[in-house]
């Protein structure tokens, strides 16, 4: 239980972070909906103006209004700061600096370039071909490692709780391009990497008009993306809040002023909403672009990568680490439960502690 408190009011709110502003408005352009209270809360508790809130019901939160006043974050956070909770929630993202030293860019740069050249070989790449390697978890074990980095992992739960796991993981690998690619308007049909939002075909569901929190993505990058057009990917500020984009909005551009060409220095992460749209600007440097991406997803729904990963890649796992990669606690397999014949329930839909030992990690690390 968490409480938001003033000199004009006391609400309990029961929610893993508390937003409060009293001066805030409708995103009339955006989003136009009516104020959801939290069935739980004490209205009776309210005295003063009115106070529009927008909070997290179990995992999911729900987005009513532009966020324009102060955040405030309970005690309970693993690492999350106040401004890294706004971002995320207003833009659709922020950046962590040095999230990896530089022994682990050099170290990961090794595993890529392996892989680079084997797939090179292997399938006759020209100057100019893109490497897009999925399920990197399964095809090393350092890459396997980075799915729970230290220094981001409680970011992820801290945004997503922790019944989760992985939903994607991938490499890319994009050499220089040629020039003519730098001609075409950023992100437009015609471009080489279209303006979009991440998602299952058929879409996801939409709540109001707008897609729910879903899924989230960690991009890490090992190489020096700080000058322009050197292949950074650019995102629509605050698109993850409207609705979705529909095939013949993409003619019609974005704004300028909301689009963020994320030029950053090796070893920084980018923490995002996958609902954000976004594009590649096209890489006209003398140098391939190479980074990690990991996706994260609530543990009831299925991955995109795998269905379940091969018994030498589970072999020596961690708990953690089992869950994160879809498996139940203690290696077992009976995924529909100890009744299959007359009672089968789907140990993803009712997890057991041994399933989601992310719950006791972050139990402990709050104590």
């Amino acid at each position: 239980m968490a409480f938001y408190s003033s000199a004009s009011m006391v609400l309990p709110i029961t929610s893993r972070f508390v937003k409060s502003w009293a001066n805030s408005a409708p995103i009339q352009d955006e989003i136009d909906r009516p104020v959801r209270w939290n069935s739980n809360a004490d209205l009776s508790a309210v005295a003063g103006p009115p106070v529009r809130l927008c909070f997290a019901l179990g995992n999911a939160v729900i987005y009513a209004f532009r966020f324009t006043g102060v955040y405030t974050l309970s005690d309970e956070t693993l690492g999350l700061t106040v401004q890294q909770r706004r971002q995320f929630d207003e833009d659709g993202f922020f950046l962590v600096e040095d999230a990896l030293t530089l022994d682990e860019v050099a170290a990961l740069l090794v595993v890529v370039d392996v892989f680079y050249a084997r797939f090179a070989a292997e399938r006759a790449f020209g100057p100019h071909e893109t490497l897009q390697m999925r399920n990197i978890v399964a095809a090393d074990p350092l890459l396997k490692e980075v799915m729970e980095h230290p220094r981001i992992l409680p970011l992820v739960v801290d945004l997503m709780g922790f019944n989760i796991q992985l939903r994607t993981s991938h490499l890319d690998v994009r050499p220089p391009m040629e020039q003519e690619h730098g001609e075409k308007a950023l992100g437009s049909p015609e471009s080489f990497f279209p303006w979009h939002a991440d998602g299952p075909n058929f879409g996801w569901p939409e709540v109001d008009g707008v897609l729910p929190f879903m899924e989230m993505k960690v991009g890490y990058y090992l190489t020096d993306l700080t000058a322009h057009n050197s292949g950074a990917i650019c995102v629509v500020k605050g698109s993850h809040r409207t609705s979705p984009w529909l095939d013949g909005q993409r003619e019609k551009g974005v704004d300028p002023e909301r689009v963020v060409e994320v030029n950053v220095k090796p070893g920084t992460a980018l923490v995002w909403r996958t609902a954000l749209w976004h594009c590649l600007t096209p890489n006209l440097a003398g140098d391939a672009r190479k980074c990690l991406y990991y996706g994260y997803h609530h543990r009831w729904m299925r991955s995109s990568d795998f269905d379940h990963q091969r018994p030498e890649v589970l072999a020596g796992c961690t708990p953690i680490q089992l869950q994160l990669l879809g498996e139940l606690g203690t290696g077992k397999d009976n995924y529909t439960g100890d009744d299959p014949e007359m009672h089968p329930v789907s140990r993803y839909w009712r997890p057991q502690d041994e399933d989601i030992p992310l719950k006791a990690w972050a139990e402990g690390q709050r104590r």
